[in-house]
This record gives C-alpha cells, structure tokens and sequence, in this order.
C-alpha cells in the first residue's frame, strides 16, 4: 500500500500563493469529490497556513494527477507550483502530518487550533462518506497523537495563536492598548481568540462583527465587548485604532476605497490593520491609504520565532512521541500488505481441513458426537500450529511484500487460492 502526501504551507510557500489554495468549508466538499475522481484514496487537509493532498492506493499516484488537481484547486500551472510544494511518501508522509497535529509544524508552536482542523476535516470527510481505510486510520491516529503530545508535555500551556500574536504586535506598534479602540471582524475560532487577546491586553472599548450577527453576539457577552451588524462595519473602522481580520472570505472584505472613507471620519488618527486571515480579506493596496498600517501573517513571523524558542524543550519532548507514534503506524500500515496473504492462507488451510474431514468421518459410524467434536477441535488446533511458521514469517521485520510473494508462491495461492493439500 502506497502513501504520499504533496502540498504547501508557511515554510514553503509565501502568503499570496497559499491563499490561492485555501479552502472554506464550503469549497471542501467539491474539492473532495474531485479528488475522489482523481486517485483510490485521497484525503484533504486546509488549515490557515497549508493545503495539503494525502493519497493512499495499491499503486503509487501518478505525480501528474495530483499536479493537475492541485493546479485546479488554485488555478495556477504545475510550473507555477512547483517550487512550492513539497512531497513526502510513506514514513514522512504519516511524520509530517503527526507533526502538523501535534501543532509542531505551525507558525506559533504548540497552538491548539490546527488539532482542531485536522479533525474537522476528518469529520467532514467521514460525513461525505470519502474516507475509507486505511486514510481514515492515518487521520484518526493524527488528532489521537495531537491530543496525547498536549496530555504529555507541555507545549501548549499558555500557548499563543495566531490572533495572540497579531495582538502583540499590535502592542509592539501602539506601545499600549489601554485607552484604544478595537474591532475584531470574524466571530470563528480565530475570532474569538482575538477579541479574547485584544480584551486581555486592556483595550478599553472593543467591538466584534461578523457576518453572523448572532455568532458576534454570543461572543461579545462571553467575553466581553459589543457587537455591531455586519453592514457598520465602515463606521466601526473608523472609531478604531485597531482591526484584526479573521474572517474566510472569496474575495476582499476590506478595499482602500472603504478605508479612505473611515479615516476621512477621524483625521489625525492612524489606523493600523492586521488580517490573519487566508485567502487574504483587506486588499493589500490598502497599505497604500495614508494613515495607515497594514500587516499580513506573513508579518508576524518574527513574533512566532520567540515563541517557537521559548518552546523549544518541550517540542523536542513532542517530537519524540510523535517518533514513537510513527512506528507504531507504520508497522500498522506494514500489516496491510501482508493481511490478504494470511486471509488466503488461512482459508485454503480450513478449506482443506474441511474437505478431509467430509470424506473421513461419514465412514466412521461409531464415533459419537463428543468424539466428533473432538476431532473438529484436533484438526482446527492442528492447521494453526501447521500455519503458525508462514504466517510468523509473512509477518516478519523486513521487505513484508517480498515475504508476502513468498508465501503465496510456495503455497500456490495465486494459482488455486487455497493450498494444496
């Protein structure tokens, strides 16, 4: 069984080609019912800072069908792609999506919010009905191996996120919060955690909107703040003095025209925009609007560095779990190869056994029942200890499909699918 998973994220590729790969929810189930057409088994996973295509199947993908899908998910060539995407087959392919779990592989180091995406996707694809084994089994393991990092050690306590970070260097910026006005637009995960960072670090009046009012207002009396309906979000810019941006979006939320307007109602006050969002929401010529300040997540990667080496200890506790759950996996996987050599070997073996016994015991008349049994029993007993050294071999450290190809050879399984007796 091969597996390969090709994609791109925050170490390979800039921000303004990954955001022509994310996906929203919306878009996920098209784009795994392409990928269904495409290869035996394929899987998805899109999170804020990567998209990446795992495949699973007896023979190995075809590099030119996935560089296909890929380009039809983001509509740029294989060309274009290429010096993007990264690829990793069998061991690294089941390490690197371990590592993505356990949060090792993101920009903030220990965040908690990709184990929830991984398992998203593994619930939306189960949903669909487009996760058979053995991806799914990979997917399950990686949000157990993510949950069981976070149990063991101690890489995400008081861990930062991305919307954490953003307001750091909102503090970086402004010096202090108290005293500013802010305004978060999203009312996800992302969202939250912003409003949640920006109330925490003592800005004094803190407004929330979102396309979903309802989902605004329930955050702002959680946590605190107000919310304000969608279509003010121009007059709520221009009481700001900070916007952080989260929200999934096809196209831009935020244009220099709408800007423009917003400070044209506070002259005098700059006004700084962090979006963390991707794809994108403010156009990036906003930055061009005097007055104000705008960053992307690209920007706060100096930020993510203090936090990934003030991490760095219990990260490397995190990557040996993530070393012993890979070879757990992957003698899991192993497994696979050699199961339909066993199921054949086994029931060419009962198979045989039932054939003798069919032509023995009707000759003989005195037996009883008891002593009929104990023949079934004899002969059941007497096939596992036959079968016991094949399948301990098959089952052997090594090469598991050559052993495998053995077996079968010397058992004729392939010619007769049973034995020879």
């Amino acid at each position: 069984m091969h597996l390969l998973a090709a994609g791109l994220n925050h170490h390979s590729a800039p921000l303004e080609i990954r955001e022509k790969l994310a996906l929203g929810k919306e878009q996920f189930q098209e784009a795994m019912g392409a990928l269904a057409e495409r290869v035996e088994q394929g899987m998805l996973l899109s999170t804020c800072n990567r998209t990446e295509v795992y495949v699973a199947g007896a023979a190995a993908p075809p590099m030119g069908t996935l560089w296909e899908y890929l380009s039809s998910l983001s509509g740029l060539s294989a060309a274009e792609l290429e010096p993007y995407v990264y690829v990793h087959t069998r061991d690294e392919a089941v390490r690197h999506l371990f590592r993505v779990s356990a949060g090792l592989d993101s920009m903030v180091i220990g965040e908690f919010e990709v184990l929830g995406q991984v398992r998203r996707a593994l619930e939306q694809a189960e949903h669909l009905k487009l996760l058979p084994m053995p991806l799914r089994r990979l997917f399950k393991d990686a949000v157990r191996v993510g949950r069981r990092v976070r149990s063991e050690t101690a890489i995400s306590q008081d861990a930062a996120s991305l919307s954490s970070v953003a307001v750091s260097l909102a503090r970086k910026l402004f010096g202090d919060l108290r005293g500013r006005k802010a305004l978060v637009v999203s009312a996800g995960e992302a969202g939250e955690l912003a409003l949640e960072a920006v109330i925490k670090a003592g800005a004094f009046d803190v407004a929330i909107t979102s396309r979903f009012h309802d989902k605004a207002e329930r955050l702002a009396n959680l946590l605190g703040g107000r919310a304000i309906p969608y279509d003010q979000l121009e007059a709520g810019m221009a009481e700001a003095d900070l916007v952080i941006t989260s929200s999934y979006a096809p196209h831009f939320l935020v244009r220099p025209a709408m800007v423009k307007q917003a400070l044209a109602q506070r002259p005098q006050r700059p006004l700084l925009l962090i979006d963390i969002a991707v794809p994108r929401v403010i156009d990036p010529e906003v930055a061009e609007v005097h007055g104000v300040h705008l960053h992307d997540l690209d920007d706060l990667k100096d930020l993510c560095e203090t936090n990934r080496a003030r991490r760095h200890g219990e990260a490397e506790k995190a990557s040996a779990i993530v070393e012993d759950e890979v070879v757990r996996f992957t003698k899991w996987w192993d497994s696979l190869e050699v199961v339909p050599t066993i199921v054949a070997l086994r029931e060419g073996a009962e198979s045989v056994r039932k054939a003798k016994l069919a032509r023995t015991l009707p000759r003989l008349h005195s037996l009883s029942e008891e002593d009929r049994a104990s023949i079934e029993a004899m002969t059941r007993s007497l096939v596992d200890k036959l079968l016991h050294v094949p399948i301990s071999y098959v089952k052997g450290n090594g090469d598991v499909a050559r052993r495998a190809e053995i077996v079968r050879q010397v058992f004729k399984l392939e010619e007769k699918g049973d034995p020879s007796p």
